[in-house]
C-alpha cells in the first residue's frame, strides 16, 4: 500500500512515512533491508503469463474467477464484505491476487478460511499490537509483528500449498517493476507487499529489495489474468474513497500522492471485467464501528455488482464495466 492506503494498520502515520521516504530517495539515508530470510522467488508479469493455465470455456464449464484485491490500509475491511457477498451468492473464487491490505485478506481466504471466519479474526485483531516501533534510520517499525499476524491469518500455510492459487504483489525498489510472490511464507510475502519505504524495511529477494506493491500495481488485475483467470473482479478500496481533509502541507502531500497513485493505477483497474469500488473511510484503528461500516460498504458494493458478475460467469454477453459507489 502506499500514501494514505499504505499499511493495513497505520493510516494516520503515512504522511510522515512518505516524508521519510523522500529522504531515502534523496540519499539522506541508504535504503536497507533487514527481513531475516527474504523471499526465495519473485516473478514478473511476463513470467507468470508463461505458465498460466487457461481453460477453454465450453458447455457446462464455468469460467475461472479471479479476484484482484487492492491496497488501502484499514479500508481493507471492505474486502471481507466483498467475500461475504460472493459466498452468499454461491460464487466460487478460483484464484486471488492481492496488494498490501488486499494481500492480507486474499491470503487468508486462499488458505481455506471462509469469509465469516476472516470477518471474526479481523474484527478481533488488536491493530495496536502490529505497530512494533523502533528507533532506526531504516524504518519506523520492524514489520515482524505484521508478518507473524498475517501468517497466522493465513493459517501458517505455505502459499504454494493453499487450496486456492494466491499471489502477493510487491515492487522492486530499484526499477518500480511489479512482481508476484507465489511461494513461501505468506507472512513474509505480505510484509513485502506492505513495506512502505520509511515505514517498514524492504524485504530481500533474488532480484533485489522489495517494497510496497501499491507503487506499481494497486489493484493487481493483470497478474490475476496472467495466472489464468477468465473473469477478473477488481476491488478498489482507495481511489474512490474519501481523501484526507485539511489545509496542512502534510494533507496536501497526501492528496498529491493519492492523485498520482490513482492516475498510475487507473488503466490496469479498467482492465477488470468488473471493478467494485466502494467508498470506505476508516480513520481510527481502534474504532469497531468504522470497521463494521467498511465491511458493509464492501458487501453492498459487491451485492450491487452481482447481476453483472453472474452474467459473466454464466457466459452471457456483457461489456466490461466499472461499478463505482462514489467519485472523487
Amino acid at each position: 500500500m502506499n500514501a494514505v492506503k499504505a499499511l493495513p494498520w497505520l493510516p494516520w502515520c503515512v504522511c510522515a512515512c512518505l516524508l521519510f521516504a523522500c529522504m531515502l530517495l534523496a540519499g539522506c539515508v541508504s535504503q536497507q533491508q533487514d527481513a531475516a530470510s527474504g523471499i526465495a522467488e519473485v516473478r514478473s508479469l511476463a513470467q507468470v503469463r508463461g505458465d498460466a493455465i487457461h481453460r477453454p470455456c465450453h458447455a457446462g464449464a464455468r469460467p475461472v474467477l479471479g479476484l484482484a484485491l487492492g491496497g488501502g490500509g484499514l479500508r481493507g475491511y471492505a474486502h471481507v464484505g466483498v467475500l461475504l457477498a460472493l459466498e452468499e451468492a454461491g460464487i466460487e473464487v478460483g484464484l486471488i491476487t492481492g496488494t498490501s491490505a488486499g494481500a492480507v485478506i486474499g491470503a487468508a481466504y486462499a488458505s481455506g478460511r471462509n469469509a465469516a471466519d476472516i470477518r471474526q479474526l479481523a474484527q478481533q485483531a488488536d491493530i495496536r499490537s502490529l505497530t512494533d516501533w523502533r528507533l532506526s534510520t531504516v524504518s519506523f517499525m520492524r514489520g515482524d509483528a505484521l508478518e507473524r499476524w498475517a501468517a497466522a491469518m493465513a493459517g501458517n500455510t505455505a502459499i504454494e500449498a493453499m487450496p486456492r492459487r494466491f499471489g502477493a504483489l510487491a515492487s522492486l525498489i530499484e526499477s518500480g517493476e511489479a512482481v508476484l510472490i507465489e511461494t513461501g511464507d505468506p507472512g513474509l510475502a505480505i510484509r513485502a507487499s506492505a513495506a512502505v519505504p520509511g515505514a517498514m524495511p524492504a524485504v530481500a529477494s533474488p532480484r533485489g529489495p522489495l517494497v510496497d506493491g501499491g507503487i506499481s500495481s494497486l489493484v493487481p488485475v493483470r497478474f490475476a489474468r496472467a495466472m489464468g483467470a477468465d473473469v477478473v473482479i477488481g476491488v478498489d478500496i482507495y481511489c474512490h474513497s474519501p481523501r484526507q481533509q485539511g489545509n496542512s502541507f502534510l494533507t496536501a502531500f497526501a492528496k498529491v500522492a493519492h492523485t498520482q497513485t490513482c492516475l498510475v493505477s487507473r488503466p490496469e483497474m479498467l482492465e477488470a471485467d468488473v471493478l467494485i469500488a466502494p467508498s470506505v473511510s476508516v480513520t481510527d484503528m481502534n474504532d469497531a464501528a468504522q470497521r463494521t461500516q467498511a465491511i458493509m460498504a464492501g458487501y453492498q458494493a459487491a451485492k450491487s455488482a452481482m447481476p453483472q458478475i453472474l452474467a459473466l460467469l454464466n457466459q452471457e454477453p456483457l461489456h466490461k464495466f466499472s461499478l463505482q459507489t462514489s467519485s472523487d
